[in-house]
């Protein structure tokens, strides 16, 4: 499968700390989204499918057995019609058969080209590692290959840490991951470092799978997502493995 990824490429990745409900949809030509909640897994994909909706702050989400607002959390946001990432809440309802279940849920969302996509080119995928730890207190981090990409050293990675006092730009953000069976990750860890020159440091993030990934295969995207058991500064959390195929 191949696509080019368009101006903006746009993820959510949302969940709530017990790790019962998670989800990502992602839209990159082709929209897909994949969920769990405690009665079982939804997935959907393409134009017809998954309707991602921006309407000046706020996303929406809607579709055959869900229908999601993801709107900025805090006052201390970018401003709607800026790229790069977000913390969220996001709120509706997830449905599968026989079961629907309102949602209230720490998110992550992220947009735009401006972390240096035009130098890609053509993406062959997207890793993204989204984690919360309370309702002021995350981490997105996306990792993107070009196509004919050489591994993860043609790899371009973005990140931001939100804390109470709003978000922290990542100036080297560090992704690592040991895969399992079937290939599937097993464990992932951030290192993001902030700061300049003598005044740089590191902050750290470890994260564990805690379950099956749930998954969906479109004309031009395959996505992926692993629910995590996250650790930071003392702290445990909930978040998402995201790898997006084109």
């Amino acid at each position: 499968m191949t696509a080019t990824a368009p101006s903006p490429l746009r993820v959510v990745s949302f969940g709530d700390l017990e790790g019962h409900i998670w989800g990502t949809a992602i839209d990159a030509g082709e929209p897909a989204i994949v969920f769990t909640t405690p009665d079982g897994t939804g997935r959907a994909s393409g134009i017809e499918a998954v309707r991602l909706l921006v309407d000046g702050r706020s996303w929406r989400l809607a579709g055959d057995g869900f229908d999601l607002l993801v709107t900025p959390s805090g006052e201390k946001q970018p401003a709607a019609d800026t790229d790069g990432d977000m913390l969220c809440q996001v709120t509706g309802t997830l449905s599968v058969p026989g079961a629907s279940r309102s949602v209230h849920c720490i998110g992550t969302r992220s947009s735009g080209d401006g972390r240096g996509l035009e130098r890609l080119g053509r993406l062959d995928s997207v890793r993204g590692l989204s984690e919360w730890f309370a309702s002021d207190r995350a981490v997105a981090a996306l990792s993107f290959r070009p196509q004919r990409g050489a591994g993860q050293d043609a790899d371009l990675v973005a990140a931001t840490m939100f804390e109470p006092e709003g978000p922290v730009a990542v100036n080297d953000p560090r992704l690592s991951t040991t895969y399992g069976n079937g290939g599937r990750p097993a464990r992932a860890n951030l290192e993001l470092w902030i700061g300049e020159g003598d005044d740089e440091y590191p902050r750290r993030t470890a994260a564990e799978a805690r379950g099956d990934a749930a998954s969906v295969g479109g004309d031009r995207v395959k996505l992926e997502v692993t629910p995590l058991r996250c650790h930071s500064a003392g702290s445990d959390g909930a978040g998402v493995y995201v790898l997006a195929r084109f």
